[in-house]
């Protein structure tokens, strides 16, 4: 037997055995870094978890009807859109004020603290992902018209955060 040591990396190292190694343990034996993988898998409930969410959510849906009925407001009188792009947008805003008209009716028989039916469901998240397109279309009739590029501007950082908050609520990712 020589004296000389080697430099040995990870895994197990017997010297030198007189008998016979026996390895014993409650768990996994591993010869390197154990790596583990978990995976979780969280449903989304879709629906409100109490009465406050809901009488929120209730809330921001008449505050983006309003701030959609402002925003057409804006447009009728904006003197630099011709009339024709101005009757295309103000057909969308409308369309999605009534559309979130039949969210706010729809959602008021949903009841608290259960998930709510899968064609409502269905219909809040539709409506709010519609809403949230109808910003881009605005922003597109700035390049149009500078004159209500400010408005629109005001408009998308209030309406914004107020589609993802009603989103939120309603327990939609």
């Amino acid at each position: 037997m020589s004296d000389t040591s080697e430099k040995s990396e990870g895994g197990f190292h017997f010297g030198p055995v007189g008998g016979e190694v026996k390895i014993k343990a409650s768990g996994d034996i591993v010869a390197r870094d154990k790596t583990t993988t978990t995976t979780t898998t969280t449903t989304i409930q879709k629906g409100f978890a109490g009465d406050e969410q809901k009488q929120q959510f209730q809330s921001e849906i008449d505050q983006l009807r309003e701030a959609l009925r402002a925003m057409k407001t804006e447009i009728e009188a904006s003197a630099s859109l011709d009339q024709d792009k101005k009757d295309q947008v103000i057909s969308e805003i409308l369309q999605q004020v009534n559309a979130l008209k039949q969210v706010k009716e729809e959602t008021a028989a949903v009841p608290t603290g259960k998930p709510a039916p899968a064609e409502i469901a269905t219909k809040v998240e539709g409506a709010l992902d519609r809403a949230g397109g109808i910003v881009g279309k605005l922003q597109g009739v700035t390049t149009k018209s500078v004159e209500i590029a400010e408005t629109v501007g005001k408009f998308a950082v209030k309406y914004g955060p107020l589609i993802l908050s009603a989103r939120h609520l309603f327990g939609l990712p």
